[in-house]
């Protein structure tokens, strides 16, 4: 692979095999929550039971900020769908990338909005569900 580009600073370059869990609901956020894909296909499923929604993440796509950010376990299921190139960070120097890259703030941006609608949604139904 040619040279990172300049946003990709401050954290750690990993290899996941195709088909391997990343992090599936109720795990720790461990030390390098926050995740760019770089190269390959990563699955993101919300929702239990029955009710799943997927969503597929391609390169230039930022996940595990939301979580981080809350101080919660994982609320998702990340899995690799090919073998999936990745930068992670732990949170602060995360902060410090995306406080000199603005492509990086915007993916993140982007990400989390997606996500926290996601989840905005599934708690409204639930809500809705329970007679509120």
């Amino acid at each position: 692979m040619d040279a990172l580009p300049r946003h990709l600073q401050y954290g750690e370059q990993a290899v996941i095999q195709s088909h391997s869990l990343i992090f599936g609901p109720g795990d720790p956020v461990g030390s390098t929550p926050v995740y760019f894909i770089i190269a390959g296909l990563v699955r993101i499923e919300y929702g239990s039971g029955g009710a799943r929604l997927p969503i597929y993440l391609m390169p230039e796509s930022v996940f595990g900020l939301t979580e981080a950010l809350a101080d919660s376990d994982r609320l998702c299921t990340a899995r690799a769908m090919e073998k999936t190139i990745v930068y992670r960070w732990d949170l602060e120097s995360f902060f410090i990338a995306s406080g000199v890259s603005w492509e990086l703030a915007l993916a993140a941006t982007t990400g989390m909005t997606r996500e926290l609608r996601i989840l905005n949604a599934e708690f409204g139904e639930r809500v809705g569900a329970g007679g509120a």
